[in-house]
């Protein structure tokens, strides 16, 4: 949500956070990720990503950056 201060438009401090899965060598990853702004951020207990959104739904790249982050140890 974008509100507008003094004319200036500005991020809500408070995005809607979504839970995200993913399964990955038999075993389930669980996030959560919200939009701000443009850009997609995904987060568990062990890291974060972020990456702008293109054309994929938010739903299928906040999966992927999960994915990686299991990957990578990081939830």
């Amino acid at each position: 949500m974008i509100l507008a201060a003094e004319g200036y438009p500005t991020m809500s401090h408070d995005p809607t956070r979504y839970t995200v899965t993913c399964e990955l060598d038999g075993k389930t990853y669980r996030g959560n990720y919200w939009v701000a702004g443009k850009i997609l951020v995904v987060s568990t207990g062990l890291g974060g990503k972020s990456t702008q959104l293109g054309s994929r739904s938010p739903k299928d790249l906040a999966e992927q950056l999960l994915r990686e982050l299991a990957k990578e140890g990081k939830a």
